[in-house]
């Protein structure tokens, strides 16, 4: 099974989609955020899960179904807040991007208090590759809470992203988008304060263009109790983020979200790591999150702007 799942084309059962995610430590995260106890480490997991109410598989696979891309961008859309949930998934027929090989909306569904619309979209955004028929251009989910500004675009590349966002207005008929900077208007520091636990990576590109520096990669030290050492704390780094010719371009860390799942070990809150672009809005998740997680991050997204 390849992820994100397109519903327009997909019939699979709950119970084949939690059994086809990519590992059991996907499974295990999928069922907590959907409150159900189980060893999916069990033999007998695939019975145990044909034992569970329908109510619970549908509350299981809605935390996959358009959960399998990782990577998000971010757009600001100034009228987003008109569009009502009733408005988005009452709109008859399809008035996406017109041309079997441009973006296209394929289906708006209503889920978790959001609106998720899935997109079919030539790779990297090119409305040039003329050869591709539709069944080979990636599927893309934009989502956004209704009566907000933000939407949140999982897509792998920036120009898929944006030609996703393309589609979106079109079928909405909004007017614009902007992609949001993680480094504007002091969003970098409440969105630090909001879920950042620590940095291991940072990577600053060099401003000042008579200087033969272009980036410069940090890393941390591995501190022999494993835990993340955040670069941050060092007084050189300090300095690096306050200077006038340096900016932030990503970085790679750990990060708090409120949810349900938990460790491996059960131990604690599952803290997932992610690689964040700053200036182009851009987060990547380096492992599978339960859509419950990406609803978390998405409001913490909101609220520090």
């Amino acid at each position: 099974m390849e992820l994100p799942i397109d519903p327009t084309q997909n019939d699979a059962s709950p119970q084949e989609l939690i059994r086809s995610l990519p590992s059991q430590t996907a499974r295990r995260r999928v069922l907590q955020a959907a409150g159900v106890s189980m060893d999916v480490d069990d033999r007998s997991f695939a019975d145990a899960l044909d034992e569970l109410t329908q109510i619970q598989l549908r509350r299981a696979a809605s935390q996959l179904q358009f959960a399998g891309e990782r990577t998000v961008f971010y757009y600001r859309i100034r009228d987003l807040h008109q569009v009502s949930a009733e408005g988005a998934t009452g709109r008859v027929g399809d008035v996406g991007s017109p041309g079997v090989y441009g973006s296209e909306v394929q289906t708006v569904v209503s889920e978790h208090d959001r609106i998720y619309v899935v997109c079919n979209v030539p790779d990297t955004g090119s409305q040039t590759q003329l050869t591709l028929t539709k069944e080979d251009r990636p599927t893309t989910v934009a989502t956004f809470e209704p009566r907000t500004q933000l939407l949140a675009v999982r897509a792998p590349d920036e120009g898929t992203a944006d030609a996703t966002v393309q589609a979106f207005l079109s079928y909405f008929e909004l007017e614009e988008s902007t992609p949001i900077s993680f480094l504007d208007g002091g969003f970098r520091g409440r969105f630090e304060d909001a879920c950042v636990d620590g940095y291991s990576t940072l990577r600053l590109q060099n401003t000042n263009s008579y200087d033969n520096t272009r980036e410069i990669e940090i890393r941390s030290k591995e501190p022999e109790t494993g835990e993340l050492s955040d670069v941050r704390a060092d007084a050189i780094v300090e300095d690096l983020l306050r200077r006038g010719d340096t900016e932030l371009d990503s970085a790679t860390g750990i990060i708090s979200i409120p949810s349900d799942v938990q460790t491996s070990d059960g131990w604690g809150p599952f803290n997932p790591r992610v690689t964040v672009g700053f200036p182009d809005g851009c987060v990547i998740f380096e492992q599978f999150v339960p859509e419950q997680i990406l609803i978390a991050f998405d409001d913490i997204v909101r609220e520090s702007l």
